[in-house]
């Protein structure tokens, strides 16, 4: 699998696992949907500083 098949892999199971998480949140209390929000506040972060690092070690495209 190449580059940017693999970053799109990542890219749809992060955007499956992020709906998931917050369909989850229905029917919760306001306040617990805090913790949830920014634990995929971090996990996206995370995946897009991956996806940027390896973004930098492509060769330009001419």
């Amino acid at each position: 699998m190449d580059p940017k098949e693999q970053a799109e892999a990542v890219a749809a199971r992060t955007l499956e696992g992020t709906r998931e998480r917050l369909a989850g949140l229905e029917g919760c209390p306001t306040a617990g949907h805090v913790e949830v929000f920014d634990s995929l506040h971090r996990e996206l972060s995370g995946v897009l500083g991956a996806l940027d690092q390896e973004g930098d070690r492509r060769p330009p495209v001419s």
